[in-house]
């Protein structure tokens, strides 16, 4: 225990030199506290002392010394001693320099009597004591899991309960690789507040124990049990290097994080650190067709790392975790540069690649998977031209991308039903709205509307008369088209979002 522990401990204590005029004293509280004396109004009027003692020295005792005062600081200075206390209100010390003395000196809020030597022994005792048994507990659970051959988030999880302290291991890069509140997200009521410290050590491979943040009481048992859980993490971390899982059951486990099957939040981001990903990293999930995932590797490989996570009817899902935390800028000029790449290296072939915007933490991987599925169905329906699209590219799916968002609102049924009428119910094979399409994509040409769809223009006109009369408005208006545009991407939105789950 130190001197800066035990005015923790025991708040009647304090430094005598407080203020602007205090001296800087880290040293001085981390001096090791052994035991509490009391001098002697008899010569010698300090008993022996072996080093770290706290000596206390009342009133009477002083009175005695008087002007030798000096000289008995100096002889504890020379004995190691680890501070001497005096009453706070004690005459005849208005002119001693503690500094001068070179000696922790503290003051003692009341009268120092026998009783005060016994109960701050007796304090000192009884904290020993708890850190001993909580430090046996803590030997025993640590060889436990050691034999059980956990990895690190049980072990932080464990520790955490047994000392009561908030436990967190970082890696070289500063991410979290296990804390003792798994739900950690990142917000502001997770910031410690900027008065607590906490207690670090380093580990093998680069990686950070941190205990804190501490409430001052809590300082004493983190110093006390640091270097038993570094050891215990360093074991632990050697345990989640050796069972991470590789080749069909690691593609199988990247699949259950992209597809949301991992379970809970705090679920995705202990199997993250079981994949050795980062929990709180950027990802991004793509969907491409093709039988080759070596184009699908060369053209994502400069947005990180890719992971296989499946195959599906033809379809390639891979979840790209982002090299470092780029800006979004820099990401979005990426994510394009890897589109050109998909299509320079497949331009022989009719592959398609779907790209979801970046999802930030593992939590948000599913939601980003569901954005990458949708563009691709919109790929393989014909609604996008583009072999190469992602979801923050409004080049590559306009509407679609304001229109996603509201997929699951009765306030975009209501819009599709109030613009388009009851023109979905009577168009069982979809003619009259690929006509429609086509119409309000050439923006109200009938030539080039009936070229694109190989009709006649008197079929295209009788088609277009019959959609006014099921929506009930003139589509020859160009007043209306912005809205007959949106409800008809809506309405292809609706008809697709059975295949999507992101929660």
């Amino acid at each position: 225990m130190t001197l800066d522990d035990l005015l923790v401990l025991e708040p009647r204590l304090s430094w005598r030199v407080e203020g602007a005029d205090a001296p800087q004293r880290p040293a001085e509280e981390r001096r090791v506290v052994s035991w509490v004396v009391s001098a002697r109004t008899t010569a010698p009027h300090l008993p022996l002392l072996r080093g770290g003692e706290v000596v206390l020295v009342p009133t009477r005792v002083t009175a005695i010394v008087g002007g030798d005062l000096p000289a008995l600081l100096r002889e504890a200075t020379l004995r190691d001693v680890a501070a001497v206390v005096v009453e706070r209100y004690q005459r005849g010390l208005g002119s001693l320099d503690p500094t001068a003395e070179d000696v922790s000196m503290l003051t003692w809020d009341g009268d120092l009597t026998g009783e005060t030597e016994t109960a701050i022994n007796r304090l000192l005792t009884e904290c020993r004591g708890n850190l001993y048994r909580v430090g046996s507990e803590l030997e025993r659970q640590m060889s436990d899991l050691a034999a059980s051959r956990v990895g690190l988030s049980e072990l932080v999880r464990s520790a955490s309960d047994l000392s009561g302290l908030t436990i967190h291991i970082t890696d070289a890069q500063g991410r979290t690789l296990a804390a003792s509140r798994q739900e950690f997200d990142g917000s502001d009521d997770a910031v410690p507040p900027a008065d607590q410290t906490g207690v670090e050590r380093e580990l093998p491979s680069g990686l950070t124990l941190n205990l804190g943040p501490l409430r001052p009481e809590q300082r004493v048992v983190a110093r006390f049990l640091v270097d038993r859980i570094a050891s215990a993490a360093a074991v632990a971390a050697r345990q989640d290097q050796a069972a991470r899982p590789r080749g069909p059951r690691r593609v199988e486990a990247v699949e259950a994080l992209v597809t949301g099957r991992s379970g809970s939040p705090g679920e995705r981001r202990a199997a993250a650190l079981a994949l050795g990903l980062d929990p709180d990293g950027i990802y991004l999930v793509a969907v491409s067709s093709g039988e080759d995932d070596a184009p699908l590797a060369k053209a994502l490989s400069p947005l990180g790392t890719v992971h296989a996570a499946g195959v599906e009817k033809g379809q390639r899902t891979s979840l790209v975790a982002a090299n470092s935390r780029p800006g979004p800028e820099t990401l979005l000029q990426r994510v394009a540069s890897a589109k050109r790449r998909w299509q320079e290296v497949t331009k022989e072939t009719a592959s398609t690649l779907a790209i979801s915007a970046p999802a930030s933490g593992v939590t948000r991987i599913p939601a980003a998977a569901s954005e990458a599925r949708f563009i691709a169905r919109l790929q393989a329906e014909g609604r996008s031209p583009h072999r190469a699209v992602s979801f923050d590219s409004i080049d590559d799916i306009g509407a679609f991308q304001l229109l996603y968002p509201l997929r699951d609102s009765s306030e975009l049924r209501q819009f599709v039903s109030a613009a388009l009428g009851i023109l979905e119910r009577r168009d069982h094979r979809g003619t009259l709205r690929e006509t429609l399409r086509a119409y309000l994509e050439t923006g109200g040409s009938h030539a080039d509307a009936s070229n694109r769809l190989g009709i006649h223009r008197n079929t295209l006109a009788y088609r277009l008369r019959r959609i006014g009369e099921l929506i009930g408005r003139d589509v020859g208006d160009p007043r209306t088209w912005l809205t007959l545009h949106l409800a008809l991407s809506a309405s292809d939105l609706l008809e697709l979002e059975v295949d999507f789950d992101d929660r």
